[in-house]
């Protein structure tokens, strides 16, 4: 990450199980990608979690995913 760049992270699911479930499942995994690049030593101030307007992004595995947009 370039200086002053952030880590906009946002989880999405797939079309299958209940809303409250997914976006449970959603949230646990924008998580999970904010706690590696803490990990790897990225700031926490540097690392934005934000919520789509729509969490299901179709079908399969390709919808059970995490986006990270440098901003």
């Amino acid at each position: 990450m370039n200086a002053g760049n952030k880590a906009v992270i946002s989880g999405y699911v797939d079309s299958t199980g209940s809303a409250a479930a997914n976006e449970e499942i959603a949230k646990q995994r924008a998580f999970a990608v904010r706690d590696l690049l803490k990990s790897l030593g990225v700031a926490e101030d540097r690392i934005d979690l934000q919520k789509p307007a729509d969490i299901q992004a179709g079908a399969g595995a390709q919808a059970r995913r995490v986006e990270v947009a440098l901003q």
